[in-house]
């Protein structure tokens, strides 16, 4: 029996990406989002190119990459500012087939939410259980009420409800890294102004990156004892204090963030999963795997999740659910075990607390060439689509 109604628990870029390509593929989607409404999510979405080649194909990479910023070049640097390595915007395109776009979250999401339209997506609808049997799938919701589907997809984060009906694990664990993220609006000058990349000291990484209307977004993570925070002034008072001796452009972005808007996380991982599926019901994104931050893969490999799904839905002799569903994880496991491996390499090189370990980390940088980090960059990014 061939998949028909396919529901998808969780609104996020990854289920918005699953249901806007499976009506592309004649199968009706169904969303169902916890919260009653998209709001202004404090972040941005790096898509490289293995993303936006994906939402090129589906139709929607021109509103993308009209209403975010296409990355030019960016750079490695030190804490001071030195330059160590270069990413050149124009020849990652040229190579990849396709740029890499930063875009605010909330941005990304009304883009997919309009091209999805409103009759496939019920904000307010809380899943609290999944159940199957050998005909449909079931998602059960806070208030009672019942909704049927040949399959169900959790697209609902680190935290998700439908995992335990496919993994019977443990809670993500925090390994050592919190980040502290903000969107920051600046004048046309400034922006135009504004240096992007990270610049990498001792244990701490910070990142500029240009959003679409003149706003930037900056990240940092550092090695944490705790995962504790304070009130949000004294984080801000914080971080201006750990970057007063970096490169002036960051305590100046700290500065002009409103203290709210300063977003706080521990970086959390769980091992990688054997499967992905049970029976008809499988996840998507972070629900099935959390990769370190290092990569910005996070929304890209939810976005490659959504296409090798629907590429396992529509094809091949036996389009059953839970047969697609095998197919589906089976696909997946290597390339989120290898990437997950890379970024962690990335995040203990880019978080090397010493200073002689950093000065090797450094010397190492300096004397990769612009090619030689696209080089790198390949297996992450390149042309191998779902």
């Amino acid at each position: 029996m061939t998949v028909q109604r396919v529901l998808i628990v969780g609104g996020g870029p990854g289920g918005l990406a699953l249901a806007l390509a499976l009506r592309g593929v004649g199968i009706e989607p169904v969303v169902v989002e916890r919260t009653p409404r998209h709001g202004a999510l404090g972040a941005g979405v790096s898509l490289w190119p293995n993303a936006m080649r994906l939402l090129r194909r589906w139709g929607l990479g021109g509103a993308i990459e009209a209403r975010g910023a296409v990355a030019a070049d960016s750079a490695i640097r030190t804490a001071s500012g030195r330059r160590l390595v270069t990413l050149d915007g124009g020849r990652l395109e040229a190579r990849f087939g396709a740029p890499l776009v930063v875009i605010h979250c909330a941005t990304l999401q009304t883009i997919l939410r309009t091209a999805l339209g409103s009759d496939a997506l019920h904000l307010g609808w809380e899943c609290v259980a999944v159940v199957q049997d050998d005909r449909r799938a079931s998602v059960v919701l806070r208030d009672g009420g019942r909704h049927h589907a040949d399959i169900v997809v959790g697209a609902d984060g680190a935290a998700s409800t439908v995992r335990a009906t496919v993994v019977g694990d443990a809670p993500p664990r925090y390994g050592g890294i919190t980040a502290w993220r903000c969107v920051v609006p600046l004048d046309r000058r400034s922006a135009d102004a504004l240096p992007t990349g990270e610049w990498w000291g001792s244990g701490v990484v910070f990142g500029i990156a240009r959003l679409g209307g003149n706003q930037a977004y900056w990240w940092t993570t550092a090695r944490c004892r705790g995962t504790g925070g304070g009130a949000p002034g004294e984080e801000k008072s914080a971080l201006l204090r750990r970057f007063q001796r970096w490169h002036p452009t960051i305590a100046e972005l700290i500065d002009a963030s409103i203290p709210e808007a300063i977003v706080r996380s521990p970086v959390r991982s769980r091992p990688t999963v054997e499967r992905r599926s049970a029976g008809r019901v499988a996840l998507l994104g972070d629900a099935a795997d959390l990769t370190s931050p290092s990569l910005a893969q996070g929304a890209c490999l939810a976005i490659e999740d959504a296409a090798a799904m629907v590429a396992s839905l529509a094809g091949g002799d036996d389009a059953s659910g839970p047969a697609a569903l095998e197919r589906y994880s089976a696909a997946r496991r290597c390339r989120i075990r290898a990437l997950g491996r890379r970024a962690n390499r990335l995040s203990h090189l880019s978080h090397t607390r010493t200073l002689a370990a950093s000065g090797l980390r450094n010397a190492l940088l300096r004397s990769t060439s612009a090619g030689a980090a696209l080089d790198w960059l390949a297996p992450v990014i390149g042309p191998d689509d779902p």
